[in-house]
């Protein structure tokens, strides 16, 4: 399980559907108030807190991208979880690493967004 929490407008198709279904897949774990440190160390793969947010926030882009989203999901409760792996973050830094390593369609969208916002940055000022 892996949460990106980059913009996902950079994710290419898969893994936006990969990290939306990865996210339901899990929560099991948290409701069986399963062991979750090996997703936490020795790097976050996942935000304990953000699980819905994050949920929210993919499941509006898989919308905008003309895609079916039709599965609600509910924040588990993970107070039974200490509160730094509750409240662990993952470094999106080693996020887009990642993904422009191993996806070239991702790779293409990280840049093509990183040019747009240089530019947006640069003609607001």
């Amino acid at each position: 399980m892996r949460m990106w929490m980059i913009n996902p407008s950079m994710l290419c198709n898969k893994h936006l559907l990969g990290e939306h279904g990865e996210i339901h897949k899990h929560k099991h774990n948290f409701e069986k108030h399963h062991n979750i440190k090996g997703r936490i160390y020795p790097i976050t793969q996942i935000e304990p807190k953000n699980m819905q947010l994050r949920h929210d926030i993919l499941a509006k882009e898989l919308i905008n991208r003309g895609m079916n989203h039709n599965s609600s999901y509910i924040q588990p409760n993970i107070n039974y979880l200490p509160e730094n792996l509750q409240n662990a973050k993952v470094d999106i830094n080693i996020s887009i690493k990642d993904l422009k390593n191993r996806c070239n369609q991702c790779k293409l969208r990280i840049e093509t967004i990183n040019r747009k916002d240089q530019y947006e940055k640069f003609m607001a000022k």
